[in-house]
């Protein structure tokens, strides 16, 4: 519900327009995947693991870039992402890394006017440059994708049922208790679209 009310409630991404999402991880995914439904044309999606750009192409990436880890500020990735987009930057730019120091990269990534949306729920002090938001750039940080759980849960489980919304497949892999390391080493590496702990025999 995060990444897709984010999309879908919070910035209401209009047909046609370009998207880029930072770090693919499950709720990136989620980004993407409302983005898709919500008729983007271009799905730009920005990672520093080429496992999980292959992943978000699964779930409806049109493009990918592979940023550096010494990318400050992903400041090399957005000329990429602008070069994608006649110059201009995204339409919308969503922020999925949970990473303070990439709290402003997603107005590196839009357009004049464009809107920057910080889905990962960063709660750190960060420090932005003004010049970002010129000119008229707007910068939005919606809680749980400003659900509304009694109109959106019937959608979410209508898409599903229609098969537009991809949940099935987003449950890579399951763990027992006792195999938790292993849960952790794979969500580290992003392995996963999504780990999940299966709890049996507990009484």
């Amino acid at each position: 519900m995060t990444g897709y009310g984010s999309v879908v409630n919070a910035a209401k991404v209009k047909a046609g327009t370009s998207v880029v999402v930072l770090g693919t991880g499950g709720v990136g995914l989620n980004v993407i995947q409302g983005a898709r439904i919500s008729g983007a044309g271009k799905i730009i999606a920005v990672d520093i693991n080429p496992l999980r750009l292959e992943m978000a192409k699964e779930y409806g990436a049109t493009h990918a870039v592979l940023a550096e880890k010494s990318d400050k500020g992903l400041t090399e990735a957005a000329k990429v992402v602008k070069s994608m987009t006649n110059g201009r930057g995204a339409d919308y730019a969503f922020e999925c890394t949970a990473i303070p120091e990439l709290g402003a990269a997603p107005l590196a990534m839009v357009r004049n006017a464009g809107m920057a949306v910080q889905v990962s729920g960063i709660e750190q002090e960060i420090v932005i440059d003004m010049n970002l938001f010129e000119w008229d750039k707007i910068y939005i940080n919606p809680l749980y994708g400003k659900t509304r759980p009694q109109i959106d849960f019937p959608i979410l489980q209508d898409l599903y049922a229609k098969g537009e919304l991809i949940l099935d497949k987003m449950v890579t892999r399951t763990y027992s208790l006792d195999d938790l390391p292993n849960a952790f080493a794979d969500m580290h590496a992003g392995r996963n679209a999504k780990g999940v702990i299966v709890f049996n025999d507990i009484k």
